[in-house]
């Protein structure tokens, strides 16, 4: 049952979604009406309720998706269609051990989480405060309403550029402008085998991390290929189905990249 603080997802007639907490008093108001928290209160997923308007809403607890989508941002997000690909195709598995650069606003650091399991650990970093703060705000809502076991989160306000704590982990991933500036640090701290995920929105910018693993990394890193996801849904409309008209196109590249022995031979292949 739905009881104070709770998040809950609002999908009215036309499935148009809304995120509220729940309070003790109060209500919420949208353009067609307005909904008392009370009338949540003590309510079941998947229930209905009705504005003041006569407009009927389903209530359920906000999926991982649909929470990334609603929650707020201090910075650009990683959307959930290219955080799905991260864990898969960084191979991402329960206990390990993974360095995140680029907390934002913590989407993909909850994913990671979750994936890690109770076993594992997530060490992010993030220079700007206000970015880590709204991201611990973010973390902390989306854990209290699941209630699972995640992985040990370690929390560091610091630039990455100014070196990194920690070492021998298992996937680092970098959010970050400039990632061939830091490829010094992810060869001390990545094990061998390990693998590096960099998310760049940009062909520029991709070209200048090859360049840089080409020039000064090549006994050290191995490109493992380039990537880009799109994203479409598709709908119902009388007696046939036909795709939305707005779909999710480029957000970004994933790169991925394994760390090396560093006694093997310099790699210039490119994909």
């Amino acid at each position: 049952m739905f009881k104070k603080g709770d998040l809950v997802l609002l999908i009215d007639s036309k499935g148009k979604r809304y995120l509220i907490t729940l309070k003790e008093k109060g209500s919420f108001s949208f353009h067609k009406g307005k909904i008392e928290f009370r009338e949540i209160l003590g309510k079941r997923e998947g229930e209905t309720i009705v504005s003041s308007k006569g407009e009927k809403l389903l209530i359920f607890k906000p999926t991982l998706e649909e929470y990334i989508l609603k929650m707020k941002r201090g910075a650009q997000i990683i959307y959930p269609k290219d955080i799905a690909q991260i864990l898969t195709i960084g191979d991402i598995f329960p206990g390990a051990k993974v360095f995140e650069a680029g907390t934002g606003s913590g989407a993909l650091t909850i994913s990671l989480l979750r994936q890690v399991g109770k076993k594992g650990r997530v060490v992010s970093y993030e220079k700007r405060k206000e970015f880590l703060d709204q991201a611990k705000e973010n973390i902390t809502k989306f854990q209290n309403l699941r209630k699972e076991e995640w992985g040990k989160l370690i929390l560091r306000e610091r630039d990455i550029e100014k070196g990194i704590t920690e070492k021998d982990f298992d996937r680092a991933i970098l959010d970050l402008p400039e990632p061939w500036k830091v490829l010094k640090e992810m060869e001390k701290i990545l094990k061998p085998g390990g693998i590096l995920v960099c998310y760049l929105p940009t062909v520029l910018q991709i070209f200048n991390l090859i360049e840089e693993i080409e020039k000064n990394f090549g006994k050290v890193f191995y490109l493992m290929g380039i990537y880009e996801f799109l994203q479409r849904k598709w709908k119902k409309s009388g007696l046939s189905l036909r795709p939305e008209d707005r779909m999710v196109a480029h957000t970004g590249f994933i790169i991925l990249i394994r760390k090396l022995k560093s006694s093997c031979k310099r790699n210039k292949k490119r994909f």
